[in-house]
Order: C-alpha cells, then structure tokens, then sequence
C-alpha cells in the first residue's frame, strides 16, 4: 500500500502568497510600463498649469472649505509631476 503525502497548510498557504505576490508584481510593472508609453506630456503640464491655477485662486480667496481643496490639488499636482518625471517630459 503506498502513502501519499499530504502538503501541509502552511506550504499550501507560502505557495498562495508567493502566486499572489508574483501577480501583483507583474501587474505593477505592466501598469507602470504601459502608462509612462501613453503619457501626453502637454496634457499633463497643462492640467499641472491648471491645478496651480486654482490652488493660487483658493489661496488668494479662502472660504471654509479652501484648506482641503488646496490640500487635495497638492496631492494632485504631486501626482502629476511624478507622472511627467517617470514620462521623460522634463
């Protein structure tokens, strides 16, 4: 009669990991690789140009909510200039 050696659990949740690990890493450089070909670097000075604009509107005409709008568009503008950096645009 032969034996047939069951995994363990924790083998059988290392391998789930790791196969999930691996997905999202080639995920991640399929996305960032993809995106940095189709980038239009006029659009996104002009949307970071945009973004300045209102940021430097808020500021110079605050209401109640201007602290989180100008908070908001900082993070999109940071956004932005990574997107051009990691584009070649500057």
């Amino acid at each position: 009669m032969s034996r047939k050696r069951k995994s363990s659990l924790k083998v059988k949740a290392a391998a789930g990991v790791g196969a999930a690990v691996l997905a999202v890493g080639i995920a991640a450089v399929t996305v960032s690789t993809s995106q940095a070909a189709t980038e239009n670097c006029a659009g996104l000075e002009q949307a970071l140009k945009n973004n300045q604009n209102f940021v430097a509107a808020q500021q110079a005409n605050p209401d109640a909510q201007s602290e989180a709008r100008i908070a908001n568009r900082q993070a999109v503008i940071d956004n932005i200039q990574q997107r051009l950096q990691a584009a070649g645009c500057q």
